[in-house]
């Protein structure tokens, strides 16, 4: 569910990040008064409100429908929530692709705008839909776009304090910079902790909106962890005769026939599939007797609770990790007087911290090969004056060498055939450390739903799905991939190779992707390993040449 809306996030940070650095730097070097500059911040934040919803729209695929066509209930209980709490009922919109996401936006509770995925339809039940949706109901009725927006202001007001400062000579001027500089750093975070607390309250709002925790718990462990099974993606736009360029998609996306959600359809209880489409099934949690398997879904969240990893991702991102989300769920339970659902330990696991400064070298390992060429070159210039010329090779040398060791760290490639679940239980994993695998199942949808460029997939395979994130050395051929060929992927089996990492949501970093005839394929590793190489081969070139000179 946060996926989405953090993308969302992000783009508009971009776009306004670069309009706001830009613009300073005119006034900066123009030598402007720093007014002007506090003056300019405030009408790009102020224009980044007035139009963001409007961007939103325009790069996502939105149907605006009436709720009923998804779900009857679901409607009546959006009319109902919004009229108990005074919250003007939301336009309804949905995006036909079959990756679970909701989110919420607009300038105020008078003009919110509430957005579901197809895929999010699919695999809940109808509590488990209310439940999300009322979270977004939260959002309104807190006007989290406005504190957000407030919040935002204040960094870089902070930054523009310390660039303005800078520029004097003075002492006390300079000390002034360095405390906004620190301040600036430190009001990120806080701002990051602000939109999590505001997750929190938007989890609280609809635990008592609907009286039932449990069906917040179970919705967003389906979604973070991608362990139910997701509905077959939408029929692409070319059955019905559209055309497939860039521009006809512009053309075409406001034609989009929005399909309804039959009755019955999904309404099936939770870990009863679907007759029609086979979803709403939590694979991984279900026995032979097509029971919950609580255990099965809390052995998903252990990684968010006992990987130090998992601290330090929460400190840089807008949403908390969704098992401390269901924490927080299982103590509105337990004070409510009912059993959670599912109940998490958060007792320490073996081996982790160990893992984790293991983790910790490797990424440091160039660090620490150019800090090793330090020493070495310095001791040269003490004690062996002639041999000082042998620093630049040392260095080359060393750096590319640590380069090389991240690499093959962190990118074994021994790949093993796995499933979703299995690969959820894993605790040893992380960014740095990933497991090497190969995967089949179905293409199901964009890593972005409704973005009609969006580079990264959505496999499905028989026990759930999970992103699949593809990286090119260069972005704009991630953009390439994502306009000219990702939907040419839709709904077919694939087989897929790459490395397994856990960050703030499980997936995978594409190698390659096959389905038929049709391939994927990335270079980043590849590239990255040959940079390494030809800096330790520049390094070992310099040092011969450096010795070879000595001898003679």
């Amino acid at each position: 569910m946060w996926r989405l809306g953090l993308r969302s996030f992000l783009v508009l940070a971009i776009l306004f990040g670069l309009l706001f650095a830009v613009g300073i730097a005119a006034l900066y070097t123009t030598g402007q008064p720093m007014w002007t500059a506090v003056v300019f911040a405030v009408v790009v934040v102020g224009l980044q409100y007035l139009i963001g919803p409007t961007i939103i729209q325009w790069i996502y695929k939105i149907n605006w429908i009436d709720a009923r066509e998804v779900d009857p209930n679901l409607a009546s209980f959006i009319e109902a929530t919004s009229s108990k709490y005074g919250i003007p009922i939301p336009r309804f919109g949905i995006i036909e692709d079959g990756n679970p996401n909701a989110f919420t936006f607009g300038h105020y509770p008078g003009n919110a705008r509430v957005v579901v995925t197809r895929g999010l339809v699919d695999i809940l039940s109808p509590r488990e839909r209310n439940a999300v949706v009322a979270h977004e109901l939260g959002h309104i009725k807190h006007w989290d776009f406005v504190v957000m927006t407030i919040a935002g202001l204040v960094p870089l007001l902070l930054y523009i304090l310390y660039r303005w400062t800078s520029r004097r000579d003075d002492q006390a001027s300079s000390a002034v910079a360095l405390g906004a500089f620190l301040a600036y750093i430190v009001s990120q975070f806080i701002v990051l902790l602000l939109s999590r607390i505001r997750e929190y309250f938007a989890d609280d709002f609809a635990a008592d909106a609907t009286g039932d925790p449990g069906a917040l718990s179970l919705a967003l462990v389906k979604i973070g962890y991608g362990i139910s099974k997701a509905g077959k993606p939408p029929e692409k736009e070319q059955k019905d005769g559209k055309k497939k360029g860039f521009f006809a998609r512009i053309k075409n996306k406001g034609k989009k026939k929005s399909r309804g959600f039959d009755k019955g359809g999904a309404f099936a209880a939770l870990g009863i599939a679907s007759e029609k489409s086979s979803v709403g099934s939590v694979l991984s949690g279900i026995g032979s007797e097509r029971r919950f398997d609580a255990g099965a879904m809390a052995a998903a969240m252990e990684w968010d609770l006992k990987n130090p990893w998992a601290f330090i991702y929460q400190l840089n991102s807008t949403h908390p990790l969704t098992a401390r989300r269901v924490l927080a769920m299982n103590k509105k339970s337990l004070a409510g007087g009912t059993t959670p659902l599912i109940a998490l330990s958060e007792k320490k696991a073996e081996g982790l911290t160990g893992a984790f400064l293991i983790d910790l070298l490797f990424w440091a390992m160039p660090v620490i090969g150019l800090a090793i060429a330090a020493v070495i070159a310095g001791l040269l210039a003490a004690y062996v004056p002639k041999a000082a010329s042998l620093a630049p090779g040392i260095f080359f040398l060393l750096a590319g060498a640590g380069f090389i060791v991240r690499l093959l760290f962190r990118y074994n490639t021994k790949f093993e055939p796995k499933t979703v679940t299995s690969l959820l239980r894993e605790l040893k994993v992380s960014k740095m450390r990933p497991i090497p695998v190969q995967m089949r199942g179905t293409i199901i949808g964009h890593g972005i739903p409704g973005l009609y460029w969006s580079e990264d997939l959505v496999l499905q395979d028989e026990t759930g799905f999970i992103v699949l994130d593809y990286r090119q050395p260069i972005r704009l051929l991630d953009f390439i991939f994502g306009l000219r060929k990702a939907d040419k992927f839709q709904g077919k089996e694939a087989t897929v190779t790459g490395w397994y990492r856990r960050g703030m949501r499980p997936f995978v970093e594409l190698y390659k992707v096959e389905a038929g005839d049709l391939t994927g394929r990335t270079w980043t590793y590849n590239l990255k390993l040959v940079i390494a190489l030809i800096l330790s081969v520049i390094g070992l070139f310099l040092l011969l040449s450096g010795i070879t000179a000595l001898v003679m």
